[in-house]
């Protein structure tokens, strides 16, 4: 039997994460960002800050630039595609994360990560998967 073309149109649908993973971009209302924020915050404090160590701080400046730049827009793309923030709201969301990413002190990214998580509900998150 040939597919028609609203069944073509549902096979093109790009798919949203499923199952265990839905928690990361649930768009509760009490919440001020996503879960994957958080985990994208944290993600990037501690790769570009934990490299950068090693070098003994040469890179700190370049550093500065490329965890401002990623946090941000990664922010940016988070808040506004999962959780459908106005543009002007992602974009605010979006500079304070890039500021606090690009924050020299690889503790402010990992306090401000860690604080998006608890304040997410992350515990509540993981215990429901485990549940199931």
């Amino acid at each position: 039997m040939p597919e028609s073309s609203a069944d073509k149109l549902e096979l093109a649908k790009p798919s949203r994460p499923g199952g265990q993973f839905r928690w990361l971009i649930d768009n509760e209302p009490r919440r001020l960002l996503l879960p994957l924020t958080g985990v994208w915050v944290l993600g990037l404090d501690w790769l570009l800050f934990g490299s950068n160590s090693l070098m003994g701080g040469l890179a700190t400046p370049i550093i500065m630039v490329i965890g401002f730049l990623l946090g941000g827009a990664g922010t940016l793309f988070f808040q506004k595609q999962f959780a459908k923030d106005p543009l002007w709201k992602a974009i605010l969301k979006a500079l304070v994360i890039g500021v606090v990413v690009g924050t020299p002190a690889p503790v402010a990214g990992t306090l401000i990560g860690g604080w998006i998580l608890v304040a997410a509900g992350i515990g509540k998150s993981v215990s429901d998967i485990f549940r199931k």
